[in-house]
């Protein structure tokens, strides 16, 4: 694919993020094709996540709910970094070369982020993905890294409950 037939295909897709997206905002987008196809598809479920964010524990959404946290999607490719910014606990940008300053990072696989989008149960594809090591989570600042405590321990005590 020629430079510019790239870039084209950046414009395009930021365009039809931001259309569609209702205001939702993709920074840097000089993509490849793959990583284009990944953030349409990030689209999609944040729309769908947006829908149900208010019905998510407070304990999971509030420490981030005013945040910017940086996902690393790993592959034999390399790193794919989308910096995502959240206000009032729903996402409202997203920067496809990351954040500055992100309060946490989340690493995994391209995989799991299929996995975490297409369930019916999000949420817990998530939690399972942190328990079984296919999702890490690292606090970048003193803060984040708190804040991250406090939804590992609120993990830690649903696993105690059976939840």
């Amino acid at each position: 694919m020629t430079s510019s037939l790239r870039a084209a295909v950046a414009f395009l897709a930021v365009l039809a993020l931001v259309t569609a997206g209702g205001g939702l905002v993709v920074d840097n987008a000089d993509l490849t094709p793959e990583e284009v196809n990944l953030l349409f598809a990030m689209r999609e479920y944040t729309l769908t996540y947006n829908e149900y964010a208010d019905r998510l524990p407070g304990w999971v959404t509030g420490p981030f709910e005013n945040e910017r946290v940086d996902l690393h999607v790993e592959s034999p490719d390399g790193v794919l970094v989308i910096g995502i910014t959240f206000k009032d606990g729903k996402i409202v940008q997203f920067d496809a070369k990351g954040c500055p300053d992100p309060i946490v990072t989340v690493t995994t696989d391209p995989e799991t982020v299929e996995e975490v989008m297409v369930s019916d149960r999000p949420f817990d594809a998530f939690r399972a993905a942190m328990q079984n090591g296919t999702v890490t989570i690292k606090g970048e600042t003193f803060i984040g890294t708190l804040r991250l405590g406090l939804v590992r321990f609120g993990f830690w005590v649903m696993d105690l409950i059976g939840l």
